[in-house]
């Protein structure tokens, strides 16, 4: 039985009709960036010097932008600690002339990570804390965003074009500033300087610590060093478990859980049923007073390990089995190789609930997937020879 239709099937039993889902946010109501421009690319750069700036003599921060040809290049502290994490830090400055209208500001600062989240999400999270709206934004990538929001500086509204990178366990927020009184004059400028940002030496690297977890020579995954790992004896290789837990902040969330990713793997060399897989799920989840509720989405995923040959990824909302239990949401995912199957599931506050925490468990969790399979092709070879 392909593990697809099985987990199909599954699910139907838990669940009412699919109705795709969207983040509390609204991530597709997010407006998209506009590019309209009052000015030509020609006159822009008439106007603009070149820059090129390598912040903290840091090289996984080197930028490049053109800036009008009169601002003003601002000190910066040479000594900014970047270890010091969930602060941003200024490290690049430069103001228009004095005028009788206020200054515009072009500034980048870098705040240092110590989990995984995608730059989209870092984005959409400082958003919420700041209690600022996105205007419009584009996603280039999971490690570029370029957006439009408006901020108040002393008092006074500024429209912001910003681009936000990811570079090694940094990311870098630019930020051009123009107040409202000169925006239709200046927002061609703006528009122009930072669709023509970038890093220079962007770091393509994992951005944390992490470690590997090996099921004997059989199979393995890797996680990030900040999670907890719960792993039993290995005492049948025809069924194997593990976990991770977040254990970061704890005291934040009042003891409550805020991640966890179980593993199971399973020969196919063993009867492997629909009503077993179901109770076990079932019951995984009502030990810890969980049930399924409402399906919420089907996850695109496709950068596995090479020896996966099938997968699936379904997000569910949790509810409490006695009592009411609000703010988690519950990830299963499918995988197949020739020799094996591999049933992986997340447990995660919601995204309604901390954003920013559900938007780092759900990156560790494809983290976790994209590592996940098979030590080797002998391995998986001498399994599938077994099933047969």
């Amino acid at each position: 039985m392909k593990i697809t239709s099985v987990l199909i099937f599954a699910f139907t039993l838990f669940l009412s009709p699919m109705n795709s889902a969207n983040a509390f946010i609204g991530k597709n109501k997010i407006a998209a960036l506009s590019s309209e421009v009052n000015i030509s690319k020609e006159d822009f750069i008439s106007k603009t010097n070149a820059i090129e700036e390598v912040p903290l003599g840091n090289q996984s921060l080197a930028f490049k932008v053109r800036l009008p040809k009169n601002w003003i290049k601002q000190n910066q502290d040479a000594t900014a600690n970047l270890e010091a994490n969930e602060i941003l830090v200024q490290v690049a400055t430069y103001l228009s002339p004095p005028r009788i209208e206020r200054k515009s500001i072009f500034r980048v600062s870098v705040i240092s990570l110590d989990s995984l989240i995608t730059a989209e999400d870092w984005f959409i999270s400082y958003m919420l804390e700041m209690g600022f709206s996105i205007e419009g934004m584009k996603v280039e990538s999971p490690k570029l965003v370029q957006a439009q929001y408006t901020v108040f500086e002393d008092g006074e509204p500024y429209g912001v074009r910003a681009v936000i990178s990811l570079s090694e366990s940094k990311i870098v927020l630019a930020e051009y500033l123009v107040h409202q009184d000169m925006y239709a004059v200046e927002r061609g400028e703006q528009v122009w300087a930072m669709s023509g940002f970038s890093l220079v030496n962007p770091s393509k690297k994992v951005e944390i610590s992490t470690k590997n977890f090996n099921f004997v020579d059989i199979a393995k995954f890797d996680y990030p060093a900040t999670w907890s790992l719960r792993a039993p004896d290995i005492i049948d290789i025809t069924r194997m478990e593990a976990s991770v837990v977040n254990t970061k902040s704890l005291s934040d969330a009042k003891g409550e859980l805020r991640g966890r990713i179980d593993v199971s793997i399973i020969a196919k060399s063993q009867e492997f049923t629909l009503q077993d897989e179901i109770n076990i799920l079932s019951e995984s989840l009502k030990t810890r007073g969980y049930k399924l509720g409402k399906f919420i989405e089907t996850i695109p995923e496709n950068d596995f390990n090479p020896l996966i040959t099938t997968s699936r990824i379904d997000a569910y909302d949790v509810e409490g089995v006695s009592t009411k239990l609000i703010g988690y949401e519950f990830w299963v995912a499918a995988l197949q190789s020739k020799g094996r199957y591999y049933l992986i599931r997340l447990t995660t506050m919601s995204r309604a609930e901390n954003f920013r925490v559900w938007a780092e468990n759900v990156e560790t969790y494809k983290f976790l997937l994209r590592s996940l399979g098979p030590v080797s092709v002998s391995s998986e070879e001498e399994e599938q020879n077994q099933s047969e």
